[in-house]
């Protein structure tokens, strides 16, 4: 690698790593202060309506972001269509978005936690609409731009949060706070790009239709995937709480917070690295090669975040937590385990992505998620907490076998691609 390119590449490691890191800790703050606060089986509540929120909220992404970068990536001649189609079919996906909220609000008996899911719904929403506008400046790799994004929505969090938690003392207080620093963080972010494109933020224009086509035909089996991969990770915490009851999610989602912690460091590789995968789809050498490097740093550091973890287990609960949730640490030491491979699929579900295999993804998914179910309904009821962990563990291995089948241990060559695949351009004479 040339030293230019390397140079590039370290410093926008380097500003993901702290901006990602500060909008972690600033939100793991929030969970520490808010755990005893809201007590073992209030945490709990606050988990479910964070993860019915976050999975409703996936209904307005539809792919759109991860194609946005990736069309950038390719192709940045066209990025005023391709910014302006992705922002209108996301605004477009809102209202049954808000329809779907409403519904989940009546069905629940808990007031609290009505209160809570309306509010975090908002959260929710204004957060994705903030981190389309990352995955813009990442497509472009104007990463100083998003980590000032980054960083700005992490202290916002901290402070609308932490203030809403002291305010009240209450769920409602503290979700609240957090819907407030998402409406300034979605803000600041479509600011941005209003100056990077003002035309797509300013003027009122017919939607592209044809690139549109393109748009959804490519991104909505990355987002099936992604639904599907979020179901994946969070259906456990339904399955907790119906079989074992607040307190006992209140437990394992503080386990469960390690584990989603553990994701930054994959995420920050890579956010840098997936503009590179994507240009290099075509050239199998080069392909190969940046895949073979990322999986095995990916491996290598989820190696030592896993031993950590399992080694500091009730170290960790008692110190971010507290002694009341002490049972947290016999889960968080099952998930340690699975570390090593969440990082290594963290990257191979991204290879395949950039070789224009996200129907592969969706596949692989729909598998997990059939897998992971049946083993939560095997484990849950008599393992509990330590129980959903397992099935997680054995669900990542399954990943792992299922995606280096996929990419044929890496000596497959790129899909040759449909014309429509080609380029997210289209004929300028097209409806």
């Amino acid at each position: 690698m040339p030293g230019g390119e390397l140079r590039r590449a370290i410093s926008n490691l380097s500003l993901k790593a702290v901006s990602l890191g500060l909008e972690r800790g600033c939100r793991l703050l929030v969970t520490i202060a808010a755990a005893p606060v809201l007590g073992q089986a209030g945490f709990g509540r606050f988990a479910f309506a964070s993860t019915v929120t976050a999975l409703l909220a996936l209904s307005t992404d539809l792919g759109l972001g991860l194609w946005t970068t990736r069309a950038l990536a390719r192709d940045r001649s066209d990025g005023a269509r391709i910014v302006r189609v992705g922002l209108t079919l996301r605004g477009l996906a809102t209202l049954p978005y808000g329809m779907a909220v409403a519904v989940a609000v009546l069905l629940c008996a808990d007031r609290e936690v009505r209160v809570a899911i309306s509010l975090l719904a908002v959260a929710a929403l204004l957060n994705a609409f903030a981190d389309h506008a990352g995955a813009i400046l990442r497509g472009y790799e104007r990463f100083a731009e998003e980590a000032r994004l980054n960083g700005a929505r992490a202290v916002a969090t901290a402070l609308a949060g932490l203030t809403g938690l002291e305010t009240s003392r209450s769920l409602a207080g503290l979700s609240a706070g957090l819907a407030a620093a998402a409406t300034g963080g979605c803000l600041y972010g479509l600011a941005l790009i209003a100056r990077l494109h003002p035309s797509p933020m300013a003027a009122r224009r017919a939607l592209d239709r044809a690139l549109a086509r393109i748009a959804l035909g490519q991104s909505v089996p990355i987002w099936i995937g992604g639904l599907l991969s979020l179901l994946y990770f969070k259906i456990d915490t339904l399955f907790v709480r119906a079989f074992a009851g607040d307190a006992e999610l209140g437990a394992y989602a503080a386990a469960y917070k390690f584990f989603e912690g553990a994701h930054l460091l994959p995420a920050v590789v890579l956010a840098v690295a997936f503009p590179q995968l994507a240009r290099a789809h075509t050239d199998p050498d080069r392909r190969r090669r940046l895949e073979r490097l990322l999986a095995a740093c990916l491996l290598a550091l989820g190696i030592a975040v896993g031993a950590a973890c399992y080694a500091g287990s009730s170290t960790l609960v008692a110190w971010v937590f507290g002694p009341g949730f002490h049972r947290a640490a016999t889960s968080l030491r099952v998930l340690a385990l699975g570390v090593p491979l969440l990082y290594l699929n963290f990257g191979l579900t991204h290879f395949l992505v950039a070789r224009d295999r996200e129907r592969a993804t969706t596949w692989l998914a729909l598998m997990m998620l059939a897998l992971t179910v049946a083993l939560d309904v095997l484990l849950i009821p008599q393992r509990q907490g330590p129980g959903a962990a397992l099935a997680t563990v054995l669900s990542e291995i399954a990943l792992s076998a299922c995606c280096l089948g996929v990419l044929g241990a890496w000596g497959a060559g790129p899909r040759k691609l449909r014309p429509a695949q080609a380029s997210p351009r289209t004929d300028q004479t097209a409806a």
